[in-house]
């Protein structure tokens, strides 16, 4: 129930892909990102994830002012918009302030300190609470059937604005800096994300995230690699341009860790133990040759990465034609 100095912000892809799909529960899920964060025990700690943790609606919004700039009506009204979805606010027993009259010790439950923001000492007046709810029930909120490892985002980066929120959740989608990334195109991401393709460029400078970009290659007769080339026309003439492949996007988030989301995972594999595979979605790249071995659907035009020593140019992100 006690809130504590949030440093990090831990989104999830899945959830932030969803929301922002969606077109709404983008400010509350940002609020439910925070209110995790400020909450020094429950579900904001991996092993306990999978429950609902509470925190006094005063001392939540304090903390909200002080650590990332709300004002005190914005954090009241999306506390309201998002009640009974991302959290439940729960008020005091009827008579409870009777009771309390009459009692010479105050339950720690429903009141609090005045200077922490929760109730008044003196006159043991107690306090709403706010009922966070878990990952697992957030998740079947969102309508999502997979959690992928959550990410930390430095707190003084994320509160500067709630536009930087929005194109921080939409960082989310992508990998940390250090991590191996498969290429995708900007058709693909605006499908996964519903962001469009001129809003993804404002968000991707907006939240620093760093793109590669990546060439298609074969192999000869030789089984030298060769690159891919195709015809460009032009107005008056027309030339041979090596192929390009989909981009690679890297955030500057870093890794998280997982919690409870390999559990979690879990139960949404129990529960879909008769989905039909034929609705798996054929993978085109593939970072190792054992991963294209065993992927049981494989796209038509599938590409695997070359290894660093095989590279025609040191340093550039190349792939070859499986």
């Amino acid at each position: 129930m006690m809130t504590s100095t949030p440093r990090t912000i831990k989104p999830i892809s899945e959830l932030s892909c969803a929301a922002l799909k969606a077109g709404r529960d983008k400010k509350e899920l940002a609020l439910w990102y925070e209110l995790r964060a400020i909450n020094s025990s429950g579900s904001s700690n991996p092993s306990q994830q999978l429950s609902s943790s509470r925190l006094v609606l005063n001392d939540a919004v304090a903390a909200l002012v002080n650590h990332f700039g709300y004002t005190q009506s914005t954090a009241y009204r999306l506390l309201r918009a998002g009640d009974g979805r991302l959290w439940d606010i729960k008020d005091p027993p009827l008579g409870t302030h009777e009771a309390l009259r009459k009692r010479r010790y105050r339950p720690s439950f429903w009141t609090g300190c005045l200077s922490g923001g929760q109730a008044n000492n003196k006159t043991k007046i107690p306090s709403a609470q706010i009922k966070i709810k878990g990952l697992l029930e957030v998740a079947e909120y969102f309508n999502t059937s997979h959690l992928s490892r959550p990410v930390e985002v430095p707190v003084k980066v994320w509160k500067r604005s709630r536009g930087i929120k929005t194109a921080w959740l939409y960082a989310s989608f992508f990998k940390p800096e250090g991590s191996r990334a498969k290429p995708i195109a900007r058709a693909s991401i605006e499908v996964a994300t519903g962001v469009k393709r001129r809003q993804q460029r404002r968000y991707d400078k907006e939240a620093g995230i760093k793109r590669v970009a990546n060439f298609a290659f074969q192999q000869d007769g030789q089984g030298r690699l060769t690159p891919i080339r195709h015809l460009v026309q032009g107005k008056s003439q027309q030339w041979l341009k090596d192929r390009r492949l989909g981009n690679t996007y890297h955030s500057r988030a870093t890794k998280a860790h997982r919690g409870m989301i390999k559990r979690i995972n879990e139960c949404f594999r129990q529960r879909s133990l008769n989905q039909d595979k034929a609705s798996c979605v054929p993978s085109r790249f593939f970072l190792t040759p054992g991963a294209l071995i065993k992927c049981p659907e494989r796209h038509e035009e599938a590409f695997l990465l070359v290894r660093m020593r095989d590279r025609l140019i040191r340093g550039r992100m190349e792939w070859c034609v499986a």
